[in-house]
Formats: C-alpha cells, sequence, structure tokens
C-alpha cells in the first residue's frame, strides 16, 4: 500500500516498499515548475535518495530549461535511479528527448507498465 507523503496542484509523492513515486499533475512544466516540485519531493523525502518512478502521463509539454534543470546534479538530487511511466506515444517521445538530449546524471529507463517499473528499481532500493 502506497503511503501519501505529499500532494498540491503540481505533484503527488507517494512512497512504498523502498521507492518514491513522483506523479506529475501539471501537463506544463516550465523551470519554476520543476524546481518547486524538486523542494516539494526534497522535503517529502527528508532528503533521503530514493529509486524512483516518476509518472509523467500527464505531461504534455516541457521547455528547455526545465528538462535541462531536471536532468542536472540539483534537479536528480535525492533520486537513485528514475524510471519514467508513460502511457503515450507524446510520452515517449519526451522521455526518450529527455534521456538521449539532456542525459540525467541518474539511471533512467521508460516503462508503460509500474510492476516492470518496480521491478527494474528494486535493484537501487537501499543502494545509497
Amino acid at each position: 500500500m502506497k503511503n501519501l507523503l505529499l500532494e498540491n496542484d503540481e505533484v503527488r509523492i507517494e512512497s512504498e516498499d523502498g521507492i518514491l513515486f513522483a506523479i506529475w499533475k501539471s501537463s506544463f512544466i516550465d523551470l519554476n515548475i520543476a524546481q518547486q516540485a524538486i523542494v516539494y519531493r526534497l522535503e517529502a523525502t527528508r532528503y533521503i535518495p530514493y529509486p524512483t518512478i516518476i509518472n509523467i502521463r500527464s505531461v504534455k509539454s516541457i521547455n528547455k530549461p526545465a528538462r535541462d534543470f531536471l536532468a542536472s546534479e540539483k534537479g536528480s538530487e535525492g533520486i537513485i535511479a528514475a524510471a519514467m511511466l508513460i502511457d503515450s506515444s507524446l510520452g515517449r517521445i519526451l522521455g526518450n528527448f529527455f534521456i538521449q538530449i539532456n542525459k540525467p546524471l541518474k539511471p533512467t529507463k521508460i516503462f508503460t507498465n509500474e510492476i516492470k517499473a518496480k521491478k527494474w528499481l528494486a535493484k537501487y532500493v537501499n543502494k545509497e
């Protein structure tokens, strides 16, 4: 059962079995929203690093400054590895673009299935 850690207009943050779930609620992510979401995540986890499932199913657009920030050391602070959860061709395009162009610092993969994402992240639980 997932434990709710934080919820607001931009993001919902939950945890289960040593994995963090960050569910984007905004359809558009700019630098300000991205920076604020990281603050929320770090506060919700008390700065403890987690393997994280990032659900981007609601995201339709993310600008370059936001992508650059999220791929940076500051943007990936508190993340051991990231599984991006998508459900559309647009999600796959956004995810692949992020991984190939922005080159996140932490291991990052795209998934359409939450169970497979959790299985991949399981090897990162309690690794930091």
